[in-house]
């Protein structure tokens, strides 16, 4: 008996639960457009503050990252290739936070005035 058989799988996922994951992430964004459109007064505040606070941390770990880079004058490098090994962590998780701040504010356009 053969118990090892070639799957797709992304492409087999998504022919058995594929409406089932569009189904919940229709939800899941009408859930979360409402509470965007529903925000006033000091919940509005509050998530502004957390997205700046976000958006500083995610910098700081950006720069604590490239900090030996600045002090061998290497001002222009991009990605993480060029950083240390033990500072890549860092950098990755300074970018997702940064990511996530900007994405958190610019939600918050869809708020009311």
């Amino acid at each position: 008996m053969d118990t090892h058989r070639q799957s797709n799988g992304l492409q087999t996922f998504l022919e058995h639960y594929g409406f089932l994951v569009t189904a919940l992430s229709a939800v899941f964004a009408s859930q979360l457009l409402s509470f965007f459109s529903r925000l006033t007064g000091a919940p509005w505040i509050w998530c502004y503050a957390v997205g700046l606070l976000l958006a500083g941390v995610g910098a700081t770990l950006v720069f604590y990252s490239k900090l030996p880079l600045y002090r061998q004058r290497r001002f222009f490098t991009f990605g993480s290739r060029a950083l240390p090994e033990s500072r890549r962590l860092f950098y990755r998780w300074g970018y997702r936070c940064a990511i996530l701040a900007v994405a958190l504010l610019l939600c918050l356009f869809l708020s009311r005035p």
